[in-house]
């Protein structure tokens, strides 16, 4: 369905998990002047009337409509150049070491509290915006940015798996039916490439939870996956919707908006929410304190909190965005269509929210994960 339902707010963020041992070890439309080296500012900054020149985003990719990024441009006359990574992970190895010069990046909840500890994000005061009335109440105090003074939210994510019934003949509804790699998949399994995707699924799959403190745990995620990896046809975030409608995958892990792009190309697909549990997370948009076109930055985030705007990019990357009053602006399902994927009540009583592991467990993640991808 185009119609994208009120969302389930996120519940209170988990509590910190203590230390563990080292792994294994003993939008009114708004214009705005380019601003060169100007503070973004919080409240107390004017915002900007009109814009000229360019904004530069830095995004997943295929993770933003182009027909928004045109009625952008002719709305406020800014171009924007887009250039993309494949995980959050990566990005914030970018933004972190500098090598990362943009204005505006997508920034997802579990890694957004470090950007901001290390001052890489701009203060911006968002609810200030024009259109920062239109945030879903349920969005504006985030675990991860309490007023929205860093981000503006972008889209609901969740990690599930997807599945060619036509092709994988045995059962796959957990996380465990998906890492037996069913025979029947070919080896046409697909995984992501992202560290904290992958190894929460696979604690999960082995009767763990995310960011867990006992490292038996881990060991028995990596037996898992070293027995899993010669089943793997590719490890990439990206081309997963393609892959996966054109038969290159038969199973693979998919964020909910990728699958119904690719469902949209083959009705036939299914999406599993994992009986083990899975996690939920939001992406959002953020303006990095060293942007060269802050104004302009401002512009764009504040454009795409309105609803119409917000409509035609939820309507191409199909994942819910919390914006008020963007279900009028949602164009009915048409022939070759796929819905938006939203979870249920009852669904979503296995749903975690993607909170950041303490800095020992996020340790162990980093070991395990190169200990697999090695």
């Amino acid at each position: 369905m185009r119609t994208i339902t009120s969302h389930t707010p996120f519940r209170a963020a988990l509590a910190s998990v203590a230390a563990a041992a080292l792994l294994f070890g003993a939008t009114a439309c708004a214009g705005g002047a380019s601003s060169g080296g100007e503070a973004a500012g919080g409240s107390d900054a004017a915002f900007p009337e009109q814009g000229s020149g360019e904004v530069n985003l830095f995004n997943f990719t295929n993770y933003i409509s182009p027909d928004a990024l045109e009625k952008f441009t002719a709305d406020t006359g800014i171009t924007v150049n887009v250039d993309t990574f494949s995980s959050a992970e990566e990005m914030v190895a970018k933004v972190k070491t500098g090598s990362a010069t943009y204005d505006v990046v997508t920034v997802s909840d579990y890694v957004a509290g470090d950007l901001i500890a290390s001052g890489q994000l701009a203060e911006i005061d968002t609810t200030t915006f024009p259109n920062g009335g239109n945030i879903e109440d349920a969005f504006v105090d985030a675990y991860f940015d309490e007023g929205r003074k860093y981000t503006s939210p972008y889209a609901v994510v969740y990690q599930g798996i997807g599945v060619n019934p036509e092709v994988v003949t045995e059962p796959v509804a957990s996380w465990a039916d998906y890492f037996a790699a069913p025979a029947s998949a070919g080896g046409k399994i697909g995984l992501h490439d992202s560290q904290t995707y992958v190894i929460d699924a696979a604690l999960m799959a082995v009767g763990a939870e995310a960011c867990s403190t006992d490292n038996a745990d881990y060991q028995r995620a990596l037996d898992l996956l070293n027995e899993f990896k010669p089943s793997i046809k590719i490890i990439s975030s990206d081309g997963t919707i393609d892959r996966l409608a054109g038969g290159e995958t038969v199973l693979s892990t998919m964020w909910n908006g990728s699958f119904a792009r690719a469902q949209a190309q083959d009705p036939a697909l299914e999406y599993v929410f994992p009986e083990e549990g899975f996690m939920m997370g939001s992406d959002n948009l953020a303006i990095l304190t060293n942007a060269q076109n802050q104004d302009n930055a401002k512009i764009f985030l504040n454009w795409m909190l309105d609803p119409e705007n917000a409509a035609i990019n939820a309507d191409f990357i199909k994942y819910t965005s919390p914006v008020e009053g963007i279900e009028e602006f949602l164009p009915e399902p048409g022939d070759g269509d796929a819905p938006v994927i939203v979870a249920d009540a009852e669904t979503m009583e296995r749903a975690h929210d993607q909170v950041p592991c303490s800095a020992d467990v996020k340790e162990q993640y980093d070991k395990l994960w190169t200990m697999f991808k090695g």
